[in-house]
């Protein structure tokens, strides 16, 4: 038995004859197509398509094309539990492997029948799709792996693919990301790269169809020998952030080794490796560091004008969890460049209508509106949403309360005060 320590809490344990493959010369390809049918895979591409059917669209047109004699199985995820049950070990083998002239028909029948809902356990399937290819005694041992987000479980999937790439020779993994933004971007090109595989990025369904292919017949990526000198270190800079303090983990580890305080210095040496850093938002997963080398790092940035006194909490739009706050002292704050939802009212309860993709080196400004009360004596006031919900709080010691634009309600004294918010609107209340 062998044991590979990936780092965030994940051992992989992996039986030798897993991957000892045939004792005689080994012909021919397996390829384990991997699709993501997480929660997300719901949303629509700019084309107008839904994620989750564009990808049945282009899985369909795979089968079509790949030769009888290539040996394929086909792996879902997020498909049997719905988000709000966490379930991280959501994947299920939907055909096993066969010759395509084969299971063609098992693959567009389970192809069709997938429900998209529920969480990314990008690095759980990994390992599973490696040991259903370590069985096959074929020459090449493929993964294709689509995904339209980062890992929203336990592990580093980066870290998990050189382990993995490590113990066999003859894998590759390759992926395509699927309308993903940068910091899924990260993740996916990282996957690739250290497993000897392509990543390949799609933005329609006629794209998906054509990455589909091209990941499918794409032969390994040749590697050139390097001779890297032992102590030689590299790397990691945060670009114009404003001052703070980013955890770096070591991936094979999970282990925190250093900081970057960003302002000035704003860069941190480090070995040779696979690293996260940690953002308001999140890890920035796949961070690669070479020797003599120096990775950039460029976050988005939000600012929110008018904020409220207690900060805004940052919530996975995937998942809803909350995966940090705004700082009210600051004026903006740096993000990993990902998608966010952004929370209003001091209870947390409301969030800003549209989802918030926030951009490498690029700022994002809110303009919530403000409710302020001016009252002589101690009260404490309720403030409710359009559907009759309790969003908020206003009292003497608090006395003003951002929000997004909408319609609401002040309960204060038995009085109903209707609120009509726009953006950056501040409504001042004055009661003698």
């Amino acid at each position: 038995m062998k044991t590979i320590i990936v780092g965030m809490g994940v051992t992989l344990t992996i039986a030798s004859a897993i991957f000892a493959g045939s004792a005689t010369a080994e012909t021919g390809r397996s390829i384990a197509l991997v699709l993501d049918a997480s929660g997300s895979m719901n949303a629509k591409l700019p084309d107008g398509a839904i994620r989750i059917d564009a990808a049945k669209a282009a899985v369909a047109d795979l089968v079509g094309k790949l030769a009888g004699d290539t040996r394929l199985a086909f792996r879902v995820y997020g498909h049997q539990s719905p988000t709000q049950q966490k379930n991280c070990k959501d994947t299920q083998l939907l055909v096993g492997f066969d010759g395509v002239a084969n299971n063609k028909s098992a693959v567009l029948a389970a192809s069709r029948g997938i429900r998209a809902q529920g969480y990314t356990p990008i690095t759980y399937v990994l390992k599973l799709a490696a040991e259903d290819l370590g069985k096959e005694s074929t020459a090449s041992r493929v993964v294709v792996l689509v995904s339209d987000g980062k890992e929203t479980c336990a592990g580093d999937p980066c870290a998990t693919a050189k382990a993995l790439a490590d113990a066999d020779a003859k894998l590759v993994v390759h992926t395509v990301g699927l309308g993903v933004d940068a910091a899924a971007r990260y993740q996916l090109q990282c996957i690739a790269n250290v497993a000897r595989g392509i990543y390949v990025g799609a933005e329609s369904t006629a794209e998906l169809t054509a990455a589909l292919g091209r990941t499918a017949e794409a032969a390994p990526a040749r590697k050139t020998a390097d001779v890297i000198v032992a102590d030689k270190k590299g790397k990691i800079r945060i670009e114009g952030a404003p001052p703070a303090s980013h955890e770096v983990i070591d991936a094979a580890t999970g282990r925190e080794i250093a900081k970057i305080n960003t302002g000035y210095p704003s860069e941190v040496e480090l070995p040779a490796g696979i690293y996260s850093v940690k953002f308001k938002n999140g890890h920035w997963m796949g961070v690669e560091v070479t020797p003599g080398t120096t990775t950039t790092l460029r976050p988005g940035f939000l600012k929110i004008e008018g904020r409220d006194l207690w900060g805004n909490r940052l919530l996975d739009p995937e998942t809803l969890e909350a995966m940090g706050e705004t700082l009210p002292s600051s004026d903006r704050v740096a993000l990993l460049p990902t998608r966010v939802l952004v929370t209003f009212g001091n209870l947390h309860r409301l969030v800003w209508p549209e989802t918030i993709e926030i951009k490498e080196g690029a700022t994002t400004t809110l303009r919530p509106g403000s409710i302020q009360v001016s009252l002589a004596k101690t009260f404490k006031a309720a403030v409710k949403g359009a559907d009759g919900q309790v969003v908020g709080e206003i009292s003497s010691s608090v006395h003003r309360i951002a929000l997004p634009p909408g319609k609401y309600t002040l309960e204060l004294d038995g009085q109903q005060i209707p609120v009509e918010l726009t953006q950056g609107q501040d409504m001042r209340i004055k009661i003698p």
